[in-house]
């Protein structure tokens, strides 16, 4: 699958922004960009940290910034994945957002993040769709719901009933061959 990158804030300005980067070349994109004195090749990157740096576009820089990184299978779509904070303001999170698509990266569809945790076996397909609730929930009792599903609560039920229906299942195909 191709690395792929995306705004992961909503629009609008903020104090923080985040672009998401995943794939399997994920790290080797952003190290294309990235100056760190904790990080300066693949070899640094100590998963599940944070580590201040700065992104540069050749030698002028764009921005201070916080980069997360989760090494595969542990991070939320079970690939490479990078997380840039970086001011919030529209301008800077679009240009380091190109500068990443420049570097190697593909721009993300809308729920393609989630679409590859399903697809990479983080999530299963209620949960995937618990996501999209949690965002939308308008109050608090539907995202008590939602959170319920991306907990696997629905699952867990159709796993009780798949189970009950395979039992039943095989106890009427016993009955038919043995009266």
């Amino acid at each position: 699958m191709e690395t792929i990158a995306a705004i992961s804030t909503a629009p609008g300005l903020g104090g923080i922004g985040i672009i998401r980067i995943t794939g399997n070349k994920a790290f080797e994109i952003l190290l294309k960009m990235f100056k760190s004195t904790k990080v300066k090749k693949m070899e640094d990157i100590v998963p599940n940290t944070i580590i201040y740096g700065k992104i540069y576009d050749d030698s002028r820089m764009v921005d201070e910034v916080l980069v997360s990184f989760f090494k595969s299978p542990n991070s939320y779509t079970k690939e490479d994945l990078v997380e840039i904070n970086t001011h919030g303001g529209s301008i800077v999170m679009k240009e380091i957002l190109n500068l990443v698509l420049k570097k190697g990266a593909m721009l993300a569809e809308p729920g393609e993040f989630t679409k590859r945790a399903f697809l990479n076996g983080r999530i299963d397909l209620t949960q995937a769709e618990a996501v999209i609730d949690v965002i939308h929930g308008k109050t608090e009792k539907s995202l008590s719901l939602s959170l319920n599903q991306l907990r696997g609560d629905l699952r867990d039920k159709i796993a009780i009933i798949k189970k009950s229906v395979l039992d039943l299942a095989a106890h009427i195909n016993v009955v038919l061959d043995y009266p």
